[in-house]
Order: C-alpha cells, then sequence, then structure tokens
C-alpha cells in the first residue's frame, strides 16, 4: 500500500508555498532514524528511513530529492521513487546539490535545533558564507500538522491494526505471565498485520517503603503479573501508510481495588475533556488545562503535558501542554485546524502518589470537538 499521486501533488505544492512564504532559495530537512525525527522523509517522499540519517532538498520549481548515505543505496525505495542522490560523505554531497541551484541568499532547515549534524550546518556555512540559513521546523509544522482524509484514514489503519494487538493482548493476559511474553505477543501481531516500527512500554509504580509508589516506565522485562495488578502499556506503531497511532488502556488482573478505579476515572475524564475541547480555533494550553481540571475533580493530579500532534512523526507539533512544552503564563502560539490529528495520554496519580494510571487515543480535530480514532472502551479492563 501506498499513498496516491494526488497526494504526492498536494505535498509538492505546500513545500513550493513555503519556499515562497517564507523567502527561502532552498529548504533542507533533516532526519535521522530516531522515531520523532525521520518523518520528514516520509512525508516528503514516502521513504522510511531505516537506519542513519538523511537529508530532503527542496528548491524553487523542482520536485523534493532525497540525499542518502552510500551504504543506503541498496536500501529500499520509497513507493514514490522520488530523484536520490548517495554520498559517502553526506555534507559535501549536500553542499553539491545546493550549488547547482545558484546563488542561494537565505537557506530554511527543518530540524536546525535538534536533527542537523553540526558537521552539515559548518558545511553549509563554510559554502555559503554570505546566505542566511533560518530554523523552518516551525513552517513545516505548520504545512503538515493539518492532515488530507488519506492521511487521517492511515492513522485509522494503524490504530486498527493496534486494537487488534490489544484483543490479544486480553486473551493472553493471566496470573503468572510475564510482561516480556504480553509484549512478544503484541510485536508478532503487529508485525504479521502490517505493523512497522512497533514501540511496547510498561509502566507501574515502584514502591518507596513509604506507602507511595514512583511511576516508571521501559520495554516489558520480567515482572510476572499476579492478582491485582495492574498492567499499564503504551503501545505505538505505524500502519503500512506510514502514520503514527498511540494506544493505552488499564489492565487489572482479577481484582481491581477502588484506587485503581479511580485512577481509571481520572484518566478518563481527562480524556473526555480533551475531545470536547479539540475544537478549531482555541489553544492546546486551553485543552491542557481542560484536562487537569477534568482529573483533579477525581482527586487526582496529572503530569505537565499530556499529549502532542501525530502523523508520520511521533510527535509533531502541537503540543498538548503547559510547562517546558509552553510557559505556564504564556498562550500557545498554536491554534488547533480542523485536519489536526493529536494523542492524547493523561499519565495520573492520586493526591497521596499510592497508585497511577495512564491511557492514550488518538483524536482527529472537528468541528464540534475531536474524534476518537480508536472505538475500544475506556474503562477498566478486568481479565480473569
Amino acid at each position: 500500500m501506498s499513498l496516491s499521486e494526488t497526494e504526492r501533488s498536494r505535498r509538492v505544492a505546500a513545500l513550493q508555498g513555503l519556499l515562497e512564504g517564507d523567502g527561502l532559495d532552498a529548504l533542507v530537512l533533516a532526519s535521522n532514524d530516531y522515531r520523532g525525527h525521520k518523518g520528514t522523509l516520509r512525508w516528503i517522499a514516502d521513504y522510511n528511513l531505516a537506519h542513519r540519517y538523511g537529508l530532503g532538498i527542496v528548491t524553487p520549481g523542482r520536485e523534493p530529492e532525497l540525499l542518502l548515505p552510500q551504504n543506503l543505496a541498496m536500501g529500499r525505495h520509497g513507493s514514490w521513487r522520488v530523484p536520490t542522490r548517495y554520498a559517502r560523505v553526506l555534507s559535501q554531497g549536500l553542499v553539491d546539490a545546493l550549488r547547482e541551484g545558484g546563488a542561494l541568499r537565505r537557506i530554511g532547515v527543518v530540524g536546525l535545533a535538534q536533527v542537523m549534524k553540526v558537521e552539515d550546518y559548518l558545511a553549509l556555512r563554510a559554502a555559503f558564507p554570505d546566505a542566511e540559513i533560518v530554523d523552518a521546523s516551525d513552517s513545516f509544522e505548520r504545512v503538515r500538522a493539518t492532515k488530507s482524509e488519506e492521511e487521517v484514514e492511515g492513522v485509522r489503519e494503524a490504530t486498527r491494526i493496534a486494537e487488534r494487538c490489544f484483543e490479544r493482548l486480553l486473551e493472553v493476559t493471566e496470573q503468572g505471565v510475564t510482561e516480556r511474553a504480553v509484549g512478544a505477543e503484541m510485536y508478532r501481531v503487529a508485525y504479521a498485520l502490517g505493523g512497522e516500527d512497533p514501540l511496547f512500554l510498561t509502566m507501574t509504580g515502584l514502591p518507596d517503603g513509604n506507602g507511595r509508589v514512583a511511576p516508571s516506565f521501559g520495554p516489558p522485562g520480567d515482572r510476572v503479573l499476579g492478582r491485582g495488578d495492574q498492567f499499564i502499556f503504551s503501545f505505538e506503531l505505524i500502519g503500512p501508510l506510514g502514520y503514527w497511532m498511540e494506544f493505552a488502556r488499564m489492565v487489572v488482573l482479577v481484582e481491581p481495588s477502588e484506587l485503581q478505579r479511580r485512577l481509571n476515572a481520572a484518566v478518563r475524564a481527562g480524556m473526555e475533556a480533551a475531545e470536547a475541547a479539540l475544537r478549531p480555533g482555541d489553544r492546546p494550553d486551553q485543552v491542557q488545562r481542560a484536562i487537569l481540571d477534568a482529573v483533579a475533580a477525581h482527586g487526582a493530579r496529572s503530569t505537565y503535558w499530556s499529549g502532542h500532534g501525530l502523523g508520520q512523526d511521533v510527535i509533531e507539533e502541537p503540543w498538548i501542554g503547559l510547562d517546558v512544552v509552553q510557559d505556564r503564563d504564556v498562550e500557545s502560539a498554536w491554534s488547533l485546524a480542523e485536519g489536526m490529528v493529536v494523542s492524547v495520554h493523561p499519565f495520573v496519580s492520586d493526591e497521596e502518589e499510592r497508585g497511577m494510571g495512564y491511557m492514550a487515543d488518538s483524536y482527529v480535530v472537528g468541528a464540534d470537538g475531536g474524534e476518537a480514532v480508536s472505538k475500544v472502551s475506556l474503562d477498566l479492563h478486568v481479565v480473569e
């Protein structure tokens, strides 16, 4: 399966519009194989970077092209088969490619602050000493934030795979099973159904000896699940069209406690509040405040951020949060728009820090609020 030529043409036009709008003579998109830093190449070329590092190059009046390390020449190509260059030294290959465009006065870089290698930046600076090099990350994020119907279907496709994995999780989770065994089954089902790059993390509270628990998460380990244990997980993957989703539910073996039920209700209330608040024109920090208020009504508290944009990168703009993501006292520079896709994943604890709760879903921003992509119940799932 692949995205259509119509979608490809839409993106080419959007990138040309970005060049014109920002007054750029060239746009360089930096990418590496970290899950949150490789979607740029998928977006411009439907190319899934398997490992290492790569660049996209866009100049006025020309199709986007890829610049990849020489050893990736034997790798699988993207379905759009965009023009691709290979170089033994990527920084030199970048300079050579850009010199073909003549004099450059203003070069935009997507990922300038966090993704582009220092050696590539220094090569640009040395080769084009009179050019202004600007961070075009925000401009690119705004171009790709609103999804087409075809892109939204990619999110739905990935979510359907995750829902089938969850069905299997409920079948294999029982007393005496390890988290690792459950995780292995999730990976198996995901790959069998066409999922790629799956990330399965489990969460639990670590007792501190004073009646409180410290939240922790990581890959599934050798923890053996028993009666009354809570099994919280986060499952992220991309489907065949290259779109990410996030999915998590709370599961308890046999006998849930009152606290487990209350924290599940708190997380659910936060997610339902976000769903109602995901309206065009509203700001992401307003969504976060709605989540915090809903969670607090259940005698619990949530973390400083609860979600983010989602697409061909697992983390895109806008961020749903206050501190760190946005200063608590400053409004977000983003407004939601119909067609944006965001993940919402409140991470909560009770006021006494005796327990924790977490769930995640992907939402499509619609005219009257968010639409949850998954239809799996947010209730506490109890297995025998």
